[in-house]
């Protein structure tokens, strides 16, 4: 039997047509319309944590987030050859241009009513290999470590070893336990290739590839990485909007300051250009990373 004739009996549906999209497929139906069909080569508690997100979320008041659609037997999905498949609605719409400052703010309002549900999903829920709250330590080093084999970048070593200082700081400690206590998850890659902007103009989010309970600021910080690296007056600029929607606490904001510093734009281009030897690093200057770090100090 193949996996299209397993997932229609699995599901109670009949596929008319079937289009690959990326790393999914859109499946149009007989009777549920649009759907969308994702495989997850992990384990199968981790899909099912995935699954329970979308649930929590939405019954949390988050509506922008994928919609699971149950099988015959109420599970969250079928496996067939140790792959894991889940189906969710399929959202029409166009990826967001961020050069429209419009549409960034709605990106920043989605990220902040996602960030007040991702919060107080059950413990049994949780496998161990999503949670990920103290893996920040190693995350720095591991930038630290790519960084210290380029004479070029040594000026931003001392942002990583700020970074690794402030971990130990009372405030940036409690911030983590903050985060533990209320059992927060984060998206994991919140950036415009997973985001969708539907026909009536609502951002919505997709591909929870990389969701884990984990601290909050992580999903602010990296979209501030990806669309304003070093550029400390935009990036308090939006956080300020962001708060609009979600107030931080003190705790949050030294916790964010410590992610904002590291130089992460440079150690994601390093990473594009193993895949791509032809692409140029444009490396921030000292005056620049000290302007950049002498701006972000208004957040604490």
């Amino acid at each position: 039997m193949s996996l299209w004739s397993d997932i229609e009996k699995g599901y109670g549906i009949t596929i008319l047509k079937k289009k690959k999209v990326r790393d999914v497929y859109q499946l149009s139906t007989r009777n549920h319309g649009v759907l969308c069909l994702k495989s997850y080569p992990i384990p199968e508690a981790e899909t099912r944590f995935i699954a329970h997100v979308f649930t929590h979320i939405s019954e949390n008041n988050f509506n922008y987030g994928p919609k699971t659609l149950l099988t015959i037997n109420q599970a969250p999905g079928i496996t067939r050859n140790e792959v894991h498949y889940m189906i969710t609605n399929w959202v029409i719409g166009t990826r967001p241009h961020f050069h429209k400052k419009n549409i960034f703010k709605k990106a920043i309002r989605t990220l902040a009513k996602f960030h007040s549900a991702a919060q107080g999903i059950p413990s049994d829920l949780i496998p161990e290999a999503r949670i990920r709250y103290n893996g920040l330590r190693e995350r720095i080093t591991s930038y630290r470590k790519i960084l210290s084999d380029n004479p070029k970048m040594q000026h931003l070593l001392y942002a990583c070893d700020e970074a690794l200082d402030r971990l130990d700081s009372p405030t940036v400690i409690k911030a983590i336990a903050q985060e533990q206590t209320v059992s927060a998850f984060v998206h994991g890659d919140f950036n415009y290739p997973n985001l969708v902007l539907d026909t009536s103009g609502s951002i919505h989010m997709i591909d929870f590839d990389n969701t884990s309970l984990n601290v909050r600021m992580q999903d602010l910080a990296h979209i501030l990485h990806r669309n304003f690296p070093w550029q400390g007056k935009e990036t308090l600029s939006w956080i300020n909007y962001y708060e609009r929607k979600r107030s931080l606490s003190v705790e949050d904001r030294h916790l964010l300051y410590t992610l904002l510093l590291l130089p992460y734009p440079v150690i994601r281009a390093l990473q594009q250009q193993k895949r791509n030897q032809h692409l140029n690093i444009l490396l921030p200057t000292t005056k620049q990373v000290k302007n950049y770090k002498e701006q972000l100090k208004k957040l604490l």
